[in-house]
């Protein structure tokens, strides 16, 4: 009686219906219970620690702190040593990149060498542009001095004092220890060792840090660095704590419990979908006209779409946060009435006995069958030979019966042509069986003339095309799948890194120290992705020829100046020292310039990735009478042990350890550009070191 009245209910369309909202409304308030979680709560370790004292939130805060400090006593002492120069009192020709460029240009200039009468000479005449740049690092270490200090004052209630014996940082002026040690959370670092209460948490100290701590050990510095949480900012961390716990454990039982709906729902509707009450057939619908594996198409886009865009919309901003929460429960509710309406199709097949023989690729293949069948209905070609043979016997006995004497000659030479035919046939059948079998060496051999004899050369010819082929998709199989493995590896290196920060961030929470951190590696890591994603774009977009040369007179000298002048912080960073050699002032080229500063840039940011730190790059431009020369030269800071054809093709780099922030693309890209161009990219390698030449038409 009971399952009676459960198949009744059950299978009438207004339950259907019910469940179907009530799965959506369940999933909502689960999403909306998490987005309420990541929007409000900073301090997932609530979920586990109910005192935010015994919490490693709290030290390692503390441990924060004390790196900070230790990093603004130890680099920039003060805010009154910055603007007195003091950052920039001893600073040398090396320690800027700026300088490092002015002082190259300086003895390209003058035509002198490198040594300190130059460097004397150096600092008196270019005093006015060194003071500019000198300005310029103050300006930019007085930033980081005040965000530094911005960030241990946010939130308040941190009590801070640190020394190097001659400069101090404090934020209270007091430097007694005691008056630090009063305070209930607090950490002491001077000669007496470090104090940290309380001792939670597992982040470790800077190792600059720690060898402050070991010679303080030793007695050899007199640094000190104090800094204690007041109670009043204390009560307020704990406030905030409090409420996270609870924002935590609240939502979490929501999601739990809406959890187990969504998924009693979803086994009911998958039990019930396509029964109707009265009968035990399934009923299919308009949607399943679809095929199965197109649904399966649109499940899978419409989770990779969930997953992709769902942190982005996170992101964006939104005039108030109300509108984000708008949008983003929207967009799941339609994200999951979609999955639940496509899935149910797929279930009804499955029921229906479809899900094979409804599929797109079963359909493609039986089409395929089908036709084979129809062609091997025709016949082999051999019938269709000994039928032709057949009516020209009977033609020639009806001609012999009309003149007997020429049935023998008749027959005999009828008999003759078709076992010629038949055995050029029969030859040209085996050697189409040994190509089948891939042997592409053999040639089939006939003598004389005719179509058969121009199909055995016709067959060759194709042979040595296969064989061509085969080669040629060898080499392309081997490279797609290097190209496969390499961009698995590409995309997977960040995109790991991406996913352990994010899930860093959810159990860390927003406002711990560690997060600017992981954000700044999200950056990187999402940056790198990004630049990934335009590169494989733009090398098909090369490859594709759909790039339009707009082909005009080009200043080199003047492009390559623009060019390092814009990557002067990455040089800077890289250490590497450039000489730019040129034979005049101004040598012109027939180019589009923004094409050939994209290759230039590549060349450049190849020698960035791979070049051996603080060694020499030279420039060197030169012309003839109808060509214009720029080549760039490095020492590789890896072993250079690849083909130079190989390191031109897309994904090959020169750190086979695939451990540097290349991808590969640079220099199949740059070559391609410059065919567009007209031009030459050539590669040469001797040793370790690496040239880089480009060949561009004169401008006449």
């Amino acid at each position: 009686m009971l399952v009676t009245k459960w198949k009744t209910y059950s299978r009438r369309i207004v339950t259907k219906i019910s469940a179907f909202i009530l799965l959506i409304i369940c999933f909502l308030i689960g999403a909306a219970s998490a987005l309420n979680i990541y929007l409000n709560v900073q301090n997932y370790e609530s979920i586990t620690v109910k005192s935010y004292m015994e919490s490693n939130t709290l030290s390692n805060e503390l441990r924060y702190a004390a790196n900070r400090l230790e990093h603004l006593i130890r680099v920039y002492k003060s805010e009154s040593y910055i603007v007195n120069g003091g950052t920039v009192k001893n600073l040398d020709i090396e320690d800027n990149w700026q300088l490092t460029n002015l002082y190259n240009n300086f003895i390209a200039e003058k035509g002198l060498e490198d040594n300190d009468n130059s460097r004397d000479a150096f600092w008196i005449e270019k005093s006015n542009e060194i003071n500019e740049i000198k300005k310029i690092i103050k300006k930019n270490d007085l930033g980081n001095f005040d965000q530094i200090i911005n960030d241990l004052n946010n939130p308040g209630g941190l009590l801070y004092f640190a020394t190097d014996g001659s400069n101090e940082i404090s934020n209270t002026n007091n430097p007694s220890r005691d008056y630090y040690k009063l305070q209930n959370v607090y950490i002491l670092i001077d000669k007496k060792g470090l104090e940290l209460r309380p001792e939670n948490g597992f982040s470790s100290y800077s190792s600059s840090l720690l060898d402050t701590v070991e010679d303080i050990e030793d007695g050899i510095k007199k640094t000190a660095i104090y800094a204690a949480i007041t109670d009043d900012g204390l009560l307020s961390r704990v406030e905030k704590w409090n409420s996270d716990r609870e924002i935590l454990i609240r939502n979490s039982v929501i999601i739990l419990i809406s959890i187990i709906l969504v998924l009693t729902c979803f086994v009911y509707m998958t039990v019930v979908t396509g029964r109707n009450f009265g009968d035990e057939e399934v009923h299919m619908t308009a949607l399943d006209r679809l095929y199965p594996d197109f649904s399966m198409f649109l499940i899978i886009g419409i989770v990779s779409l969930c997953i992709t865009q769902f942190y982005n919309i996170l992101n964006m901003r939104f005039t108030s946060e109300n509108l984000m929460r708008f949008i983003m429960l929207l967009s799941a509710a339609i994200a999951a009435a979609g999955f639940l309406i496509f899935f149910q199709s797929i279930v009804r097949h499955i029921k229906n006995g479809t899900l094979i023989k409804h599929s797109l690729i079963y359909c493609i293949l039986l089409n395929i069958l089908s036709a084979i069948t129809r062609i091997a209905a025709g016949g082999p070609l051999m019938m269709k030979s000994i039928a032709a043979g057949m009516v020209l016997i009977g033609v020639s006995f009806y001609i012999s019966t009309k003149i007997p004497l020429l049935l023998i000659p008749l027959t005999a030479g009828v008999v003759y042509y078709i076992y010629i035919k038949v055995r050029k046939f029969l030859i040209i059948q085996d050697g189409i069986k040994m190509a089948k079998a891939g042997d592409y060496d053999f040639k089939i051999n006939l003598e004389g003339v005719g179509e058969f004899k121009q199909l055995a050369e016709d067959i060759n010819s194709m042979t040595s095309g296969l064989k061509i082929a085969v080669q040629s998709e060898v080499k392309s199989e081997r490279l797609k799948t290097e190209l496969i493995t390499n961009v698995s590896h590409d995309i997977k290196t960040p995109l790991t890194s991406i996913i352990s920060y994010v899930d860093l961030l959810k159990r860390e929470g927003l406002g711990s120290p560690n997060a600017p951190k992981y954000l700044d590696v999200l950056d990187r890591k999402s940056s790198r992705l990004k630049t990934l994603t335009e590169d494989l774009f733009e090398a098909a977009k090369a490859n594709s020829g759909s790039i339009e040369p707009n082909f005009e007179k080009v200043n080199v000298n003047a492009l390559i100046a623009q060019i390092l002048g814009e990557l002067d912080e990455k040089i800077q960073e890289s250490r590497l020292v450039f000489k730019v050699t040129q034979e005049r002032d101004k040598i012109f080229a027939k180019a589009d310039g923004r094409l050939l500063s994209r290759v230039m840039e590549n060349l450049l940011s190849n020698i960035f990735k791979y070049a051996l730190q603080e060694s020499r790059v030279y420039i060197d431009i030169s012309e003839t009478e109808k060509e214009v020369f720029i080549s760039f030269k490095n020492i590789s800071a890896y072993e250079l042990n690849i083909p130079v054809d190989e390191l031109m093709e897309r994904f090959k780099r020169g750190d086979e350890s695939r451990s540097s922030e290349g991808n590969g693309l640079g220099l199949a890209i740059a070559k391609s550009l410059m065919e567009i161009q007209d031009g030459i990219l050539e590669i040469s390698i001797d040793g370790d070191l690496f040239k880089a030449e480009i060949r561009l038409t004169k401008y006449e």
